[in-house]
């Protein structure tokens, strides 16, 4: 008896792995790409504009998507970020790589907390033109336009405005500015005292 059920539990493992396991995980893989699907669909509904041929790659996050306007025919690919705080447009026929990062709204480093007030924002839309391509991990800040027709190398902090048609890439670390030295030390000495 004890032989017999050894068999028919055997069985029923070789036809639990072999068979309604695939299954099992077709179904899963069909199911995702459909919620997924009716998520990007919603999604689109909530932008501020929406383009025609517009193509998510898989998972994205927009924050505030009523401050996003996409162009026609936009590809944005994997593990993109956009927070349209301070609106985001971008424009026709546009690639963005995955992992890519667009942020309009920035900390306010000169309020008059420390290290700064978490509610507090500074707004400022960025402008991405038509047929610009933008490579993997790239990190765009707030306020930047970039010109049709640019590509902007994988990996590159973009900082500045980027004029049409230029190709930019790299971003060596560099001192932009400093903080206003008296309205820190203020800021710290009322911060120890406060403790």
């Amino acid at each position: 008896m004890k032989q017999i059920k050894e068999k028919i539990t055997n069985k029923l493992e070789r036809v639990f792995e072999q068979q309604l396991v695939p299954r099992l995980v077709q179904w899963g893989d069909y199911l995702e790409s459909k919620i997924r699907r009716y998520k990007h669909q919603q999604l689109k509904n909530q932008l501020k504009f929406c383009g025609s041929g517009l193509r998510f790659k898989r998972d994205l996050r927009i924050e505030h998507p009523q401050n996003v306007s996409l162009g026609n025919k936009v590809y944005i690919g994997q593990d993109v970020v956009l927070d349209g705080r301070g609106g985001i447009t971008i424009g026709d026929n546009t690639t963005i790589g995955f992992n890519v990062v667009i942020l309009s709204a920035n900390h306010d480093y000169q309020s008059n907390d420390l290290p700064y007030e978490h509610n507090v924002y500074i707004h400022k839309p960025v402008v991405i033109g038509r047929n610009v391509w933008i490579g993997g991990n790239v990190l765009i800040i707030p306020g930047v336009s970039i010109g049709d027709g640019a590509i902007v190398a994988a990996g590159t902090v973009v900082t500045a405005n980027v004029e049409p048609l230029a190709i930019v890439g790299n971003q060596p670390m560099r001192t932009i500015k400093y903080r206003d030295k008296e309205h820190y030390e203020k800021l710290a000495f009322q911060q120890e005292n406060n403790n």
